[in-house]
């Protein structure tokens, strides 16, 4: 960090946090209703129901990200002089740079 002119891109760690694939987990139901049959003795298969139920459910990696981008922040946080950053700080500000996480207040519209 060569000065102290960046800001976290908020537009990019939301859309990070909670971008979604176009797959769809799914979930299958099945019901199936059984007769008791008296000339073979036994139950019997009557009806078969098959209910299956597609949904956009990525909360556990909503959450992971969503973490990942925490941790990143608290990492920054906690540097006291960015001439004499960690190796682990260095690689979160590296990182949150490149993935444009962060910017130039400079670079900034004001969004």
């Amino acid at each position: 960090m060569k000065n102290n002119t960046f800001i976290f891109d908020v537009n990019k760690i939301t859309d990070f946090v909670f971008s979604n694939q176009n797959e769809r987990t799914s979930d299958v139901e099945i019901t199936e209703n059984y007769v008791y049959d008296t000339e073979k003795d036994k139950m019997m298969p009557n009806t078969r129901e098959v209910k299956e139920v597609k949904v956009n459910d990525y909360t556990g990696q909503n959450t992971i990200r969503y973490d990942l981008v925490k941790t990143f922040i608290e990492i920054l946080d906690a540097v006291e002089d960015p001439k004499v950053m960690s190796l682990g700080q260095q690689i979160t500000y590296n990182t949150m740079q490149a993935y444009e996480l962060i910017k130039d207040i400079k670079d900034s519209d004001n969004e």
